[in-house]
């Protein structure tokens, strides 16, 4: 086949697959999105009237856990109101009475000791419902609720009017069944009414921001679009449809004005969101509005101001990860959105773009075929450089200086392949006969697997088997930062002489190194040679490495090299191993689910505050080995959780009165004992330096009585 012919035949391929796997293209191209975004964010501007009165951690700390009191709220939002707030939005919802009005804790208390009538003077008690209706009802309020899928018996609240333009938009935006809503007292009270629900991407990356949704066959409107108009005065939200080519024609997006503001949306009714991330002018903490003294240096900041209240508090759990930060308080992205809007900067994706570029892959891809094809190699690589280049720098002129999001990654993979596959086709391969078996594994076998297997080769298995394995993954936290401190090429000594302590550790635990991804180390045990103590094997290691990574890590502190701690997942489940590839190049690798969770185990330690997390598919191999049980992993993707553990031995345990405390005391945590609790906040209270148990400890005062830990 002629080099042009290999490049449009490996295009056809792409496309191909980009029709028939979409899901990776798309992410693909969100990758791209998302780097040009952490590029250049967009600049939040602090006079733009937009704040965030953050329930944060400080004001849980002054004010107590949440849910506070709704008279607490209640004060909350009259301050608001009094500091002049042009409308308020809150990102929580009040779904079920308040437990701790006066009246309801009375007659919660009759029921449980079998008063037969309550107390005098019972009905002149405030109800801190009544009391929060009141301060709802003299402020511009738009009161959050859920929308849910699945259909409910939730009653939806009253929605503003509706003007549209064109077809109806509720046969195109997503529609919705079930509601979470406010209990009807506040829902009355309330000027406004406003879905806080936030659509994420298949990688659960938060990029856009639903402003319009059908509920039950109804237009309803986002928290920030009904404080948005609020803040306006305005009674109806005007909504036009727009079309492919016109009347008939697919519908491609909406357009919607609140009073002299127009918002472009895409087909599902959200704006494309241009994230600046978390602004601290941007937020108020809710201690400084409870706070009479506190509150009076707030009022320019808040006067004018459309004010959203929500939480970035760790505890409560309104925590997305967006293109700029893995943590974004959810209340921040309705604020984003509003900043958006009211500056009149967006992005746009046109319906055009996926045709246009589609036809760039097809013509850029052609000539890096016939540049590979009939040019000096040097210079087709020179030219194919400067296509992606164009390419790459055309999409972020676009977006730079137009808001438009060009997707460059698919004409750059067309491009990159075409030309492989061009030059491949024009220089075949001089080497024919496979790679001698001690030069494919010397660097990372072991030396006596690869005496063993030169002696006898046909234990290795070309192909793949499936068979019991035990993956050990490593990872150097804060490499990346130290790169950027002290320079890439000024650490090369430093991380080879790391790394070259931790594969000499695999191989003299008769592991193979499988990868060496940037500063991690990926080990596999019990392939290709049978080893039955392959999970012995691996704990051992892994203990080892810990050993070693500490003492590297200590000296090169010692030199002021701020080198940070190794983290290390352990894994035993059924994988496929062997060589993949081709006659001609391959890679002795395993697949499956199980090198997967033994990645995501080492990614835990950080949340767990171990260095070594080992899971109990693991454990149960080592019968003479002490671990010490940490909880039980609930890895997004996964139906069912992962025990996980921390081996005593080499670490903290060493049989100690403390470690049996500790195992009973989680035992009777695991069994929903109440005692078990109790007995682990006195296990953090004698040794608060612990990190499993003050992980448990700060569970236990959320709240939290489960072992059940998200990952």
């Amino acid at each position: 086949m002629s080099p042009v012919l290999a490049g449009l035949a490996s295009v056809v391929v792409i496309l191909g697959l980009r029709a028939a796997l979409p899901d990776p293209f798309e992410r693909l191209r969100f990758a791209g999105f998302d780097l040009m975004q952490r590029a250049a964010p967009r600049i939040s501007a602090e006079a733009l009237p937009v704040r965030v009165i953050d329930i944060d951690d400080a004001s849980l700390k002054r004010h107590g856990q949440w849910p506070w009191p709704r008279d607490k709220v209640a004060d909350l939002v009259a301050g608001l109101h009094e500091l002049g707030a042009a409308s308020i939005a809150l990102d929580v919802v009040f779904a079920e009475p308040d437990r701790t009005s006066p009246r309801r804790l009375l007659e919660t208390w009759r029921q449980a000791h079998g008063w037969d009538v309550l107390p005098s003077g019972v009905q002149s008690l405030p109800d801190h419902d009544e009391t929060l209706a009141k301060a709802f009802s003299k402020a511009r309020l738009v009161a959050g609720y859920g929308l849910l899928p699945g259909a409910n018996e939730g009653v939806a609240p009253r929605l503003p009017a509706f003007a549209v333009i064109g077809p109806n938009p509720a046969s195109v935006l997503p529609s919705f069944s079930g509601i979470i809503p406010n209990i009807p007292v506040l829902d009355e009270a309330a000027a406004g009414h406003g879905s806080f629900t936030i659509a994420a991407g298949r990688d659960e990356i938060i990029r856009r921001l639903p402003l319009l949704s059908v509920f039950r066959g109804n237009l309803v409107p986002s928290l920030a679009l009904e404080a948005l108009r609020l803040a306006q005065g305005e009674d109806t939200i005007r909504v036009r449809t727009e079309q492919d080519g016109g009347s008939g024609n697919p519908v491609t997006g909406f357009t919607v004005r609140v009073g002299a503001l127009d918002i472009p949306l895409d087909r599902d009714g959200a704006l494309l969101l241009h994230q600046s991330g978390s602004v601290r002018e941007r937020t108020v903490a809710a201690w400084q509005v409870l706070d009479p003294e506190a509150r009076e240096t707030l009022r320019e900041r808040i006067a004018g101001h459309i004010v959203l209240v929500g939480t970035s508090a760790v505890g409560l759990g309104d925590l997305r990860p967006t293109a700029l930060t893995a943590y974004e308080p959810g209340v921040n992205i309705h604020a984003e959105a509003l900043e958006q809007i009211l500056s009149g900067h967006h992005l746009n994706r046109p319906a055009s773009a996926g045709g246009m570029e589609i036809v760039a892959a097809c013509a850029m891809a052609l000539l890096a075929a016939i540049a590979a094809g009939s040019l000096n190699v040097r210079f087709a690589m020179g030219l194919t450089a400067g296509i992606i280049a164009v390419l790459g720098t055309g999409a972020w002129v676009a977006y730079r200086h137009a808001g438009l999001l060009v997707d460059a990654s698919l004409p750059l993979l067309a491009v990159a392949t075409s030309f492989a596959a061009a030059i491949l086709s024009r220089h075949l391969l001089t080497e024919r006969d496979a790679v001698h078996l001690r030069e494919a594994f010397t660097h990372y076998l072991s030396p006596d697997l690869v005496n063993a297997l030169a002696a006898n080769p046909d234990q290795l298995k070309l192909g793949g088997e499936s068979r019991s394995m035990t993956f050990l993954f490593t990872d150097l936290e804060g490499f990346t930062a130290l790169t950027e401190t002290h320079g890439a090429e000024a650490l090369v000594s430093l991380l080879n002489g790391y790394l070259d302590g931790l594969c000499g550790i695999a191989m003299a635990h008769g592991g193979t190194v499988d990868k060496i991804v940037g500063d991690a180390v990926h080990v596999m045990f019990n392939a290709p040679l049978d080893q039955p103590d392959h999970a012995e094997r691996a704990v051992a290691c892994a203990i080892a490495m810990d050993s070693f990574a500490i003492g590297f890590a200590t000296s090169q502190n010692d030199r002021g090299v701020p080198f940070g701690k190794t983290r290390i997942g352990v894994n035993t489940g059924v994988a496929v191993v062997g060589n993949f590839g081709g006659s001609r190049r391959f890679d002795y690798t395993a697949h499956g689910d199980a090198i997967n969770t033994a990645a995501r185990l080492e990614a835990a330690n950080k949340a767990l505050g171990t260095r070594i997390c080992i899971a109990d598919s693991t454990v149960a191999g080592c019968p003479g080995r002490s671990f010490r049980p940490v909880g039980i992993l609930m890895l997004r993707g996964k139906m069912q959780g992962v025990p996980v553990f921390e081996p005593s031995a080499g670490l903290r345990g060493d049989g100690s009165a403390f470690e049996e405390r500790y195992r009973e005391a989680f035992a009777r945590l695991s069994a929903g004992e109440e005692e078990g609790a109790r007995a682990m906040l006195a296990l953090h209270a004698e040794r608060p330096d612990d990190t499993i148990v003050s992980l448990h400890a700060r569970r236990i005062a959320s709240g939290e009585r489960s072992l059940r830990i998200a990952a």
